[in-house]
């Protein structure tokens, strides 16, 4: 895949076109590889791919197709970084994901950035679904039952439901902006992520996580559920954990302590606690709680590898011309 990435570079050189204005997907199905253009080349490259098969998008905005397969896929990230020559891969319409029988396991999406909705759904168990590093307005697991999925690193802009039918549902070092309802029969863990607004039905297993509420009627905050289990977290509005049963090394304080200054969601923003907060709020692994403590701290670049680097000799020398690049991936 790293031969792909500098081979299309090199067209770029030799075409004069700017690395984020040239889409390209490519699919690596078994042995062989297939590269498709243009603003129609992910619903070419899904059309194309058997289960299993791995689609890599570069940085653009791309058409979406329905999907209907098992598949792994991976962007170039969901923001945009002109200082280094990295720019997102964008989606320009609602992301639908149906999985049939036989064909739920081991999705991996990541580095996308969209602001439309990523809907899951399933006719049979959906298991070990990643989203990895992406960006979505709305992210909906509609009518399935998950199994071992996980979010690591995103940041949801409105919505996040998780649903009813959820065993060992797990969001790692993420930022939400809304977390909706389920019932007592789901079981979803959320660690080292900040909750810009936790609704009242949303019962979870927090840990080491950053949480606060809106007003309802009467000038008041939401208060947690009673059945949620809140470990090593940080409240911010309120009495918010006054009706939750289990509970445990908890605290409550204010946006402006623990951060500097005011926040709620944020697409860009690190939401790095001061010096006073770190070692005033520890998690239960002794390190930092929010989004950069935790055994996976935050990271927004892909894992795979980006170019980084791009040096083009503005003239040939010996009928060649120069270039130099550097990959670089982040660790996982």
């Amino acid at each position: 895949m790293k031969q792909i990435l500098l081979s299309i570079l090199m067209l770029v050189c030799v075409m004069g076109i700017k690395a984020q204005d040239l889409m390209v997907a490519t699919l690596q199905s078994g042995e062989a590889t297939h590269v498709f253009y243009g603003a129609n080349a992910f619903v070419e490259a899904v059309g194309k791919a058997n289960s299993g098969d791995l689609i890599t998008l570069s940085a653009g905005t791309f058409n979406v197709p329905k999907i209907e397969k098992a598949l792994r896929i991976q962007g170039a990230g969901y923001m945009d970084d002109s200082k280094n020559g990295l720019y997102r891969t964008t989606l320009n319409y609602e992301l639908y994901i149906n999985l049939p029988e036989g064909s739920s396991d081991d999705f991996l999406l990541e580095g996308i950035y969209s602001d439309k909705e990523l809907r899951v759904t399933s006719s049979t168990p959906v298991k070990n679904f990643l989203l990895k590093r992406c960006r979505f307005k709305h992210v909906s697991f509609t009518n399935s039952i998950t199994d071992g999925c996980q979010l690591e690193h995103c940041r949801i802009s409105d919505n996040l439901y998780i649903g009813d039918k959820s065993i060992n549902f797990s969001v790692v070092n993420s930022v939400i902006n809304v977390l909706q309802s389920n019932n007592e029969n789901s079981s979803i863990v959320f660690q080292n992520t900040f909750i810009n607004d936790v609704s009242y039905n949303a019962i979870a297993t927090f840990e080491n996580c950053i949480l606060s509420s809106h007003y309802t009627e009467g000038n008041s905050y939401v208060n947690l559920h009673k059945n949620c289990i809140i470990k090593y977290c940080l409240g911010l509005k309120g009495n918010m954990f006054a009706n939750v049963l289990t509970l445990s090394n908890c605290w409550y304080s204010d946006k402006t302590i623990i951060w500097g200054t005011d926040k709620g969601y944020s697409d860009t923003d690190l939401y790095e606690l001061t010096e006073a907060a770190k070692s005033q709020y520890t998690g239960s692994d002794g390190k930092e709680i929010g989004i950069h403590g935790g055994y996976k701290p935050f990271l927004s670049t892909p894992s795979h590898p980006q170019i980084t680097k791009r040096d083009i000799a503005t003239k040939t020398s010996g009928g060649k011309l120069k270039v130099d690049i550097t990959v670089e991936a982040q660790n996982d």
